[in-house]
Order: C-alpha cells, then sequence, then structure tokens
C-alpha cells in the first residue's frame, strides 16, 4: 500500500509504503475470533481539552510508528510470500508471530499491548473509556488518550509530560510532534497564559467546500432556512452517478461530530435520505456547505472560569415529515465550550410533547450519568446530582412524580429509568425557558438571532 502524508497544512511530510495482508480472506473461528479494539471518543477529547483550558496543562502529542506491527498474535497464521521477495521456492510460506497491517486482529492485538505495557508504567485504564489512561505520578496527574496510533498526554508538570513521552518512546518506536496542534483532522490552538483551547476544523471545512466547488458561493447565517421541510417526496429523485449525495452528508457528519454541533440538526436531517435523496435535498445539503463557506473559523472554544458542567435537552415534536417521529436533542457544556452532544430522531412516535420531552430526558440522563463517570477517572468529582434544563414543565413533572394518565401509561417502560435516576438522587431537573434553551437548535430550524444565541452557549467562536 502506498500512501502520502501530509501535515495540518497539506504540505507533503512524507510517503509510505506498506505491506499489507489479504484480510478479507481470513475465516472467522480460524484466523481470528475477536476483532474489536476500542478508542477514545471525541467526547473524552473534548472533555480532556476543556480541562486543559481549566488547568493550564501542558498537552503534547505522539505519533507511534508502525502501532499494528507491535501485536502478538495468538493464532497460527501463515502468509504468502510478497511478490518479489520470494525465498525457498513457491511453496515456502511466512509464519507470522507478530500482527501486521490488514488483518482482522491487528488493531485488537495492537491495543492489548499498548495497554499491557502502560499499565507496566504505572498507568490506570478509565471504566468510563478504555481510551483513556491515568497516571498519578508523585502527586502529579498524567492523562493519555489513545486513538489507535495517536496519543495525547496532558499534565500540569512539563516534566511529567516528557517523563511519560520517554518512557513510551523506550517502548516503542515514536514520533515525538511536541505541543498538540492537529489531532485526527481537528486543529488545536492552546494558550495556556489565558486558559484558552480552540478545537476546530478550518482546513477541513475548506478542502470540503473546494471539493464541491461551492467556494464561490453566496453564504448563508444559518445552516437551514425555517421554511424548510425535508421529505421523501415532492421533488424529482437524485442521479446519484452525478451527485455524490452520500459521499457529502458522510462528510458533514464527521464536521458535525467532532467541531461543529451547529450544524448537527441539518446533517442528521439530511442523513434520513440516504437511500433515496431528492434534487431538494442535494439543494439543503448544498446550502449548508455555503453556511461552512463562511463560518469555516468557527470552533469550540473552552475558557478557563467559564463555569462547571451545564447541560439542556429538548425535543421537536411530530417533526420528521414522513414518520413523525420527534427529535431528541441535548448538549452538556464544560468551560465554556460543548463536550457533547446529540441530535437524532427518536425510535418511536410520541403522541404527546410530553412523551417527546420525556424521552429526550430520558437520552440526556444517560449520557451524563455516563459523563460524571468519565469526569471522576479525571479526577473531577461532581459534587450533588447532574443539572439539566428543560424547557418542558410537563416533562419534569412526570421525571419527579409517577402519574400514570393518558398521556403517560403508554411510554415504554426503557424511558422509565430516568425517573428512577432522578428518585436517587442522581440527576435533577430545572426548567429553562425556552428563549435560554440552547439545545433548541438541535431539533429544528430557528431564527437567525435564536441560532446566534444557541451557537454562543455551546461556545462557537471563531
Amino acid at each position: 500500500m502506498l500512501k502520502i502524508k501530509r501535515d495540518a497544512l497539506g504540505n507533503i511530510e512524507r510517503y509510505k509504503a506498506r505491506l499489507v495482508a489479504k484480510g478479507y480472506k481470513q475465516k472467522e473461528g480460524v484466523d481470528f475470533t475477536e476483532v474489536f479494539a476500542p478508542v477514545s471518543t471525541h467526547t473524552t477529547l473534548r472533555v480532556l481539552l476543556s480541562l486543559v483550558a481549566e488547568r493550564g496543562l501542558h498537552l503534547h502529542q505522539l505519533d507511534v510508528t508502525t502501532a499494528f506491527l507491535n501485536g502478538d498474535l495468538e493464532e497460527e497464521l501463515y502468509m504468502a510470500q510478497p511478490p518479489g521477495y520470494e525465498e525457498g521456492g513457491p511453496h515456502m510460506a511466512c509464519r507470522l508471530h507478530k500482527a501486521i497491517y490488514g488483518l482482522r486482529q491487528a488493531p485488537r492485538q495492537w491495543y492489548a499491548k499498548l495497554r499491557v505495557e502502560l499499565e507496566a508504567l504505572g498507568f490506570s485504564v478509565s471504566s468510563a473509556d478504555a481510551g483513556l489512561f491515568t497516571l498519578d505520578k508523585g502527586g502529579c496527574k498524567v492523562y493519555l488518550l489513545v486513538y489507535v496510533d495517536d496519543i495525547l498526554v496532558a499534565s500540569a508538570e512539563l516534566s511529567c509530560v516528557q517523563g511519560v513521552k520517554q518512557a513510551v518512546g523506550a517502548v516503542f518506536r515514536v514520533r515525538d510532534l511536541g505541543q498538540a496542534r492537529f489531532f485526527l483532522g481537528m486543529e488545536i490552538m492552546q494558550d495556556r497564559e489565558q486558559g484558552v483551547v480552540k478545537l476546530s476544523q478550518h482546513k477541513a471545512v475548506m478542502d470540503l467546500v473546494a471539493r464541491f466547488q461551492m467556494g464561490e458561493a453566496k453564504s448563508k447565517c444559518t445552516p437551514m432556512s425555517m421554511s424548510t421541510r425535508l421529505s421523501s417526496e415532492g421533488s424529482a429523485p437524485l442521479d446519484k452517478s452525478r451527485f455524490p449525495y452520500a459521499e457529502l452528508v458522510g462528510s458533514l457528519l464527521y464536521l458535525a461530530s467532532c467541531t461543529r454541533p451547529d450544524i448537527a440538526q441539518a446533517v442528521g436531517a439530511l442523513s434520513r435520505y440516504m437511500a433515496h435523496p431528492t434534487v431538494h435535498h442535494w439543494s439543503v445539503a448544498k446550502g449548508v456547505l455555503r453556511y461552512l463557506a463562511g463560518t469555516a473559523d468557527l470552533g469550540l472554544v473552552f475558557k478557563r472560569g467559564s463555569g462547571g458542567v451545564q447541560a439542556f435537552c429538548d425535543a421537536n415534536y411530530a417533526g420528521d415529515v414522513d414518520t413523525r417521529r420527534s427529535t431528541t436533542a441535548y448538549v452538556f457544556v464544560m468551560s465554556g465550550g460543548a463536550v457533547s452532544w446529540s441530535s437524532k430522531v427518536q425510535p418511536t412516535v410520541a403522541v404527546s410533547t410530553a412523551e417527546a420531552e420525556y424521552m429526550a430526558a430520558a437520552s440526556a440522563v444517560r449520557e451524563g450519568l455516563w459523563l460524571r463517570k468519565l469526569l471522576c477517572d479525571l479526577d473531577v468529582g461532581a459534587r450533588g446530582p447532574v443539572l439539566i434544563h428543560c424547557d418542558s414543565q410537563a416533562a419534569i413533572k412526570l421525571l419527579g412524580n409517577p402519574i400514570v394518565s393518558a398521556r403517560s401509561k403508554h411510554i415504554d417502560v426503557l424511558h422509565h429509568f430516568a425517573r428512577e435516576r432522578v428518585a436517587r438522587g442522581e440527576v435533577c431537573f430545572e426548567y429553562c425557558c425556552t428563549e435560554r434553551m440552547i439545545a433548541d437548535a438541535l431539533t429544528k430550524a430557528v431564527p437567525q438571532h435564536k441560532f446566534e444565541l444557541c451557537c454562543a452557549g455551546m461556545g462557537l467562536r471563531a
């Protein structure tokens, strides 16, 4: 396999040539068993960056060279000799003792090897995210975030960061990239003196705009107009051979899940029509690109002293025209920037606004409990219950009281676990008026002034 590696500015960094096995010929139960390999989530990354801003931590980056080659194989595997490198005749094969790229179990074996070596160095794996490791080095906390072969190291003491990098470098062959600036296609800008960290994707946005030739298009103020109604009917089917709808929406989804919660609602709505898009859907998707072209500098900004965890949940009742399902939305904000958000259609049809809001609250509770667990691993112990703001009085009443009525008895039992968590005191809900509900922009298209208010509340700044 041949590949060109580029830096954050798009310049050619190096050329790579790699031997890759034909993993597609492997048979489950014979050549491999388990293949799952955990990686850190983007939410964990953003939480760590909020902690970096709040505490003024040093943040450095490592890249493990040929990471998969470090994994030890548990199965007995043989590989045909690569063309041009045959030895011993045509009937000789290579016995693999170490994993190589292309094997189905290679990512899993690499993670297993990395975890063993990190635990030998004194690290402990997080119970909330298997890609997060923590170390207490003589009272100095070190946090290590792993995404396959990319590693972030954060600590209050630069000497601790350097010590960990040297220790990891003694076990694996690594490239020390110094202060973290570019991670998984995301740009990281840090000002330790001011206590500010910005996470953005300016280059990715501009590359996407250029790829679809929208650089000269007039920009928009919002990703989707309030008058837009997406439906599977009412427009001619799109010729997918000429217009790469799935490619465009897939690229937008990555932006929406990493650094741009402002487009999450629009992209989520567009993604429901991947199988059978229409000309209207393509036009709306290009409208999202026009919005991005004018806001490429926007990113999540985390600032010291901007407060603790703030959570908001909301729902848009029966917003999907085709199925009449509602949209669930929540957003969690730390140090002034959004660390977790969601905008997705609900799995069942809600027959009342109260039910739709109740189901949205249940989703927020699940995320809040996991986030609280993660914060404990990062030594940010949450005192008291997780506070979630909701703009539905009916949903708050249902969460706090065992009400049985025509509006509540049909609600799926799954969502009643939220009421149980409220009763335990693990979470609590507080009423928030709709004008201050920053999750509103994740449920539907909103007016420009409300959209800007929601963006500011989620920490999106140029």
